[in-house]
């Protein structure tokens, strides 16, 4: 039997690639959200913090939060643990992958112990592994990390992710103009949208189990149904099931039809201008699939 060569990817070079995997802003923050989820938080808090070039984003959550070592390997890229069946990630990429695409250096911060808030803290910094070529976390002291950080992990368990040195945010000349700042904002409040309709499920309490409150810029999120099921005027048909063959069985997947009332139909014209979604009426009918109760 012939012995192995292990040959480990350049990481300067792949890390970069990784870096490119065709996240926008709102759907690499979702992945964060997703990760919250699955550490049983009830409450996720994202907020940006404008500095120009030294501004950061924070996702801050009160999950179970994770000691050194488990923090230590959910930073490594194909990171193993155990996944449940409705668990939202499953190759171990999410984190790294959704916050490298925003920024140049990642920090996550996690605090486990519910009787003393210690915090466990490692970066991923691209400056560092452009200098060394090598798959290196480094460790980051609780006296560096941001002052909101602290705080946050002083009252609660959970773990919070912090973006900074936004290259793909603030990708201007200038990171320190108005223009750089207004992106910001208007990216908040697209943020907002696709938070609301992704995981309105989960900010409805219509998830068995899992509560969940999304703030950013300490607003709360409201929850945005396509289906309108506040709506008296609307009609739900009969759903049809279908048995779908999958490489560890069958499954089900089942088709819920609505049909939407006419504007003149809706309760007021805020509800129908509120039902009409991020991206307006026409762009918003179709079909909308969900896995574990988030829209995918």
């Amino acid at each position: 039997m012939s012995i192995g060569v292990e040959s480990i990817p350049g990481a300067r070079r792949l890390i970069k690639s990784l870096r490119d995997m065709g996240y926008e802003f709102e759907s690499a923050v979702a992945d964060l959200i997703d990760n919250s989820i699955a550490a049983r938080a009830n409450t996720v808090r994202i907020n940006t913090h404008w500095a120009g070039a030294d501004s950061y984003v924070s996702i801050a959550d009160n999950g179970v939060g994770m000691s050194a070592q488990d923090l230590r390997e959910a930073l490594r890229f194909g990171a193993e643990r155990d996944y449940d069946d409705d668990d939202l990630g499953k190759f171990g990429l999410g984190l790294k992958t959704a916050s490298l695409s925003q920024c140049r250096k990642l920090i996550v911060a996690s605090r486990q112990n519910e009787s003393r808030a210690d915090i466990n803290a490692y970066c991923w910094d691209m400056s560092h592994i452009e200098a060394t070529n090598k798959w290196e976390i480094l460790p980051v002291r609780s006296a560096d990390l941001p002052e909101r950080v602290r705080l946050h992990l002083k009252e609660t368990t959970g773990t919070v992710v912090v973006w900074q040195q936004l290259d793909r945010i603030l990708g201007y000349s200038n990171p320190e103009g108005e223009p750089a700042r207004k992106r910001l904002i208007d990216m908040c409040r697209t943020l907002e949208e696709h938070v609301a309709m992704v995981f309105h499920r989960f900010l409805e309490n219509k998830v068995r189990g899992k509560r969940l409150a999304i703030y950013i810029q300490d607003d709360k999120v409201t929850p945005w149904d396509p289906f309108v099921a506040n709506e008296p005027k609307r009609k739900v048909l009969e759903p049809l099931s279908l048995k779908v063959d999958g490489h560890i069985g069958r499954s089900d997947v089942v088709f819920e039809p609505y049909v939407l009332p006419a504007q003149s139909m809706f309760s007021s014209p805020e509800a129908h201008k509120r039902a009409s979604g991020p991206a307006s009426w026409n762009r918003q009918q179709g079909f909308y699939i969900y896995r574990a109760d988030r829209l995918i």
